[in-house]
């Protein structure tokens, strides 16, 4: 391995080390970080990290214009392109205070990886986001089949997700004893749940339906009763692969390990609108269509907290800056209807 690339592994891995230790960075966060790092060192083809200015800032950003997704073939989103470059600034801010580097790197060089505010304003807008409404919600979990315990697994993680709000990752490494069925509510615990930036917080069952607690109670009866799991056994576990009947391999029941990603549990929500003839929603859009439902149910500021704080947020604006935007037809719906109220008497300049 040449100097230069031992160099450069070298400080990457000691920024990442930093970022862990000294920040505190989650794993997730720390992948990004590395992932950007190494896309720019490879596009420098073993060039050292020191030989930076302000030129090959901007032409590695021409670069990242240029790349495209390797599986649909589409140019990187904003979301994408913008998020690597501020990991790199970062990292060059970073190395900008360290020895050996900082007499050949400038913070002010390194400003020239700053996304651009056109990009950076579209990957923040608050444009309204398609998403379920409460009744397409209960609609697809009541139609969903339940003749196996694999059916009956995905029906009740989906009742989970609008019963609470949750991020899919966090319903997958929640084991059962976080379960309160009898005061309707879950604990997320941090610890061991895999929770945004790793917090605590209760969050109570929403105001979805019946149904939807039915079908959560049970399969936690089912899982305790027929297939014995304990209390630290995974509420949604993953599925049980073996050789069939047909000599493959297939789907034969569920195992007491939780999912390693939350990749199946999306697939898992995403098929069951589109079986149901609608859009393959995200399952983080469930927070939306949570947010719809506040609608119906909050009148007071005390409720508005509740409800946000029943999120995991500490701010209730988090929850309706990022999820609470109201639709465009509604939107010219509710300014109409403003203009026919007119202009108040005591408004008018005389």
């Amino acid at each position: 391995m040449a100097k230069r690339s031992r160099d450069n592994l070298r400080i990457k891995r000691k920024y990442l080390l930093w970022r862990k230790d000294a920040q505190g960075i989650s794993e997730a966060s720390l992948d990004k970080s590395a992932a950007a790092i190494t896309l720019y060192d490879g596009w420098l083809g073993g060039k050292d990290f020191r030989a930076f200015h302000a030129e090959r800032a901007r032409s590695f950003k021409r670069h990242l214009a240029g790349l495209r997704n390797e599986r649909t073939g589409a140019p990187l989103s904003a979301a994408t392109t913008n998020g690597t470059l501020r990991e790199l600034k970062a990292f060059f801010y970073w190395m900008a205070d360290q020895p050996g580097y900082k007499s050949k790197i400038s913070r002010a060089d390194a400003d020239y990886l700053t996304p651009d505010r056109k990009s950076e304003n579209a990957r923040r807008g608050t444009l309204w986001k398609p998403h379920p409404s409460p009744a397409q919600a209960r609609h697809v979990i009541e139609t969903m089949p339940s003749g196996t315990v694999i059916e009956r697994r995905n029906r009740a993680l989906l009742a989970f997700l609008f019963l609470t709000g949750s991020r899919e990752g966090a319903a997958i490494s929640l084991p059962l004893r976080n379960l309160d069925l009898k005061s309707g509510c879950v604990q997320f615990d941090g610890r061991y749940v895999d929770t945004k930036f790793g917090k605590s917080f209760s969050t109570g069952f929403y105001p979805f339906g019946e149904f939807a607690e039915n079908i959560l109670q049970d399969w936690a009866t089912e899982l305790t009763q027929v297939h014995l799991f304990s209390a630290t056994d995974p509420l949604f576990p993953k599925t049980k692969v073996a050789v069939g009947v047909s000599r493959k391999f297939e789907a034969v029941g569920i195992s007491r390990e939780p999912w390693k990603n939350a990749s199946s549990a999306a697939k898992i929500f995403k098929q069951a609108f589109a079986d149901a003839g609608l859009p393959p929603f995200s399952p983080h859009r469930v927070r939306d269509t949570m947010t719809d439902l506040a609608n119906d149910h909050c009148r007071t500021p005390e409720d508005f907290k509740a409800w946000s704080q029943n999120m995991g947020h500490d701010d209730v604006l988090t929850t309706f800056s990022s999820y609470g935007t109201v639709p465009p037809g509604r939107q010219m719906e509710l300014m109409g209807r403003f203009r026919k109220r007119g202009v108040h008497v005591d408004d008018v300049i005389e």
